[in-house]
């Protein structure tokens, strides 16, 4: 019968109503009614989530913007699984549910998960208590689902003793209460400094600018609509009915619409002036003050909501630099760290910010101070790969370091010394071997595998590589057949064979590296050019086997030892001796080298005044004689390469180059 209240009192049924149930309160001695409806009053109190909504974000463009700029690109960003190993490598787990779950998965049955994180990160800023997540969860312990709880009637509940949270308890709109466990809920807040159970927002230190940037607005909106001041007061001279007072108060119109209109009356009448700055002139400074304070307590610039009128573009870059590296990093690692409940794992959950161009420019600098130091000799090529990200290609010429001069390789390793021509191999056929079967950039081809050239000739090879090792031995037997001479025919026989080595070895041990033709024996100005020209005939040498030894020397040949089945590198052209063996540029450092020593024989031999220019003709007459020389060797590799002989030989031939006796014929040739 309780659902029919008319008829009650029809059948005499009528309740006794139950007396009113009264409820007071006692103020203490420090507590008024004013300083409590002060308090009430006080913009400065909490900013719960739904005042934050309804008076800020949803009144107030500057929290709007910044809500939507934060949540809007927090949202955009895909979210991944990191595994971090011992050795710092990161490997993203491919197929991880919860990012699977909130990147393109159904949340709920509302949204998906890019909306659900839009949401999720716009509580965050604005609920003082924290964002509330309910996850549902397979038979397996997958994430299959996530429901955001209403922040304003969701709170946690304290446990007892050594447990600080019992359960997570939320109203339902019904209004009934339910309990959660706290493993099904995760819990999102930017940490309050002195509350665990709350967190803190921008919108409670920027209270006072957001109600300040509203009610300056809402002024100036009521002020033009309720605006009917004239322009000044008109005093009518005489008495004036009521009839006609009404008529001249409704000429002034009242709004937006009337405002500085003027009226024209009949008789006579004073017009006294009240025009006045308004009030509302420091509206301009009121909305830019608080409109910088607002953007300041969120930390996003002008420019990111879409206005860089007055900025230039390295200011507009920079500001999005700052937004990237000082708002929305702590915030995406605020929501990273929150979903990662997992810690045993070694795993955890970052957003995936390689899109985001402008945070790219740390590593694109970085990239470039690598190169600059590849380039300077200070790091090698592996390095480098290492920093821009690539797999090394371990290599010797990839491990070396090269240097600004030249770009001469600085083997990093022993072993490497051999393959970058550095140092000779100790068995060349073995070394040759190797760098075939590694297949290594640079390796020389197998003697085996040499390709003939066109015409080949055998007997051209021979008479090449006996030319070329006997074409400084000439001045040394012609003087030493003068010396048999002179000693009788016996002498020749017996010093023959007092110097006959028993082998090859003791041959190579007991040959002289150096004759004193001219001087006596001692040390004087042309044991010193003997020496100049012997280094130099060493570097000349040393140079000439590097280059031939060197790929970029050994590309379009048949010396390139190929990488692939079909490499476009291997070519049937022969050497390019003109530019393995410059013989002009030989020629002009070998003046400069043997220059000094020259002078300094004049100036011993009295040369007086004329010592400079005769020193300045003997160093041109050798570096002429050392470019004949350059020449004569140019033309035996030629000769070695046509006639099909492996790059090894040619190489082992110009290693056998001696200049020993050529340098001290050259000196005793000299007229200093």
């Amino acid at each position: 019968m309780a659902f029919l209240p008319a008829l009650r009192g029809a059948l005499g049924l009528e309740r006794k109503s139950a007396p009113l149930e009264t409820k007071s309160f006692e103020l203490d001695a420090h507590t008024s009614w004013s300083g409590m409806l002060a308090r009430l009053r006080d913009p400065r109190r909490s900013w719960p989530v739904e005042r934050a909504v309804l008076e800020g974000m949803e009144r107030v463009v500057w929290v709007f913007k910044s809500v939507n700029a934060i949540a809007g690109h927090a949202s955009r960003l895909p979210i991944e699984r990191v595994l971090i190993k011992d050795d710092g490598e990161r490997e993203v787990i491919a197929d991880d549910p919860l990012a699977r779950l909130l990147n393109a998965g159904v949340a709920n049955q509302l949204e998906k998960g890019p909306q659900l994180r839009k949401r999720l990160s716009g509580q965050v800023l604005l609920s003082p208590a924290g964002t509330f997540v309910e996850m549902t969860t397979s038979r397996r312990g997958h994430p299959i689902g996530a429901d955001l709880l209403p922040p304003g009637r969701t709170r946690p509940v304290p446990g007892f003793g050594g447990n600080l949270l019992s359960h997570f308890e939320t109203i339902s709109p019904d209004g009934r209460r339910r309990g959660i466990d706290p493993e099904k809920v995760i819990w999102f807040r930017d940490p309050h400094p002195l509350d665990p159970f709350r967190g803190i927002t921008p919108m409670e230190a920027a209270g006072l600018s957001v109600d300040l940037d509203f009610l300056a607005r809402l002024y100036n909106a009521t002020f033009l609509r309720n605006d009917g001041r004239p322009g000044g007061v008109i005093g009518i001279d005489g008495e004036v009915d009521d009839d006609e007072m009404e008529r001249i108060q409704g000429i002034f119109g009242k709004g937006a619409h009337e405002a500085g209109k003027l009226t024209v009356l009949q008789g006579d009448l004073s017009f006294i002036d009240l025009a006045a700055k308004p009030r509302d002139m420091a509206y301009a400074d009121l909305a830019r003050i608080s409109k910088e304070e607002i953007l300041a307590a969120f930390g996003v610039p002008e420019s990111i909501l879409g206005n860089a009128s007055g900025r230039t573009f390295d200011n507009a870059a920079q500001e999005e630099h700052q937004f990237w590296t000082h708002t929305m990093l702590p915030h995406l690692s605020l929501l990273a760290t929150g979903w990662d409940t997992d810690h045993e794992d070694g795993a955890v959950y970052e957003f995936n910010t390689d899109s985001v161009e402008v945070l790219q420019r740390a590593k694109t600098q970085r990239r470039e101070e690598a190169r600059e130091e590849v380039a300077a000799g200070l790091i090698s090529l592996d390095e480098y790969r290492a920093i821009a990200g690539y797999d090394p290609v371990d290599l010797p010429h990839t491990r070396a370091l090269y240097v600004a001069q030249g770009k001469t390789p600085i083997p990093t390793r022993q072993a490497d010394a051999v393959a970058l021509g550095i140092a000779p191999p100790e068995d060349p056929a073995a070394a040759v071997d190797d760098a075939a079967a590694e297949g290594e950039l640079g390796g020389q081809p197998p003697a085996g595998d040499a390709v003939p050239a066109a015409g080949d000739d055998d007997g051209a090879e021979e008479n090449a590589l006996s030319r070329l090792r006997n074409l400084f031995s000439e001045t040394s037997d012609d003087e030493e057949s003068a010396e048999t001479d002179e000693a009788g025919p016996d002498a020749g026989e017996n010093a023959a064979a007092e110097d006959e080595p028993e082998d090859d070895v003791a041959q190579e041990e007991e040959r002289p590296r150096g004759r004193q033709t001219k001087g006596s024996p001692g040390a004087g100005p042309a044991t010193e050019l003997v020496e100049t020209l012997y280094q130099l005939g060493g570097r000349f040498v040393g140079r000439t086997v590097a280059r031939l030894e060197s790929p970029k020397h050994r590309k379009g040949t048949r010396h390139f030892v190929a990488e692939y089945k079909v490499d476009t590198r291997v070519g049937a052209n022969a050497l390019d001796v003109a530019r393995i063996m410059p013989a002009e540029a030989w020629q002009a450092e070998a003046e400069q080298v043997v220059l000094p020593a020259l002078a300094a024989a004049a100036v011993t031999g009295g040369g007086g005044m004329d010592a400079h220019d005769t020193a300045m003709t003997a160093a041109v007459a050798v570096g002429e004689e050392f470019g004949r020389v350059v020449e004569t060797i140019r033309g035996a590799v030629e000769e070695l390469d046509q006639a099909g002989a492996p790059m090894e030989e040619i190489v082992q031939a110009v290693r056998e180059v001696d200049l020993t006796d050529w340098a001290a014929a050259i000196t005793a040739e000299l007229p200093i």
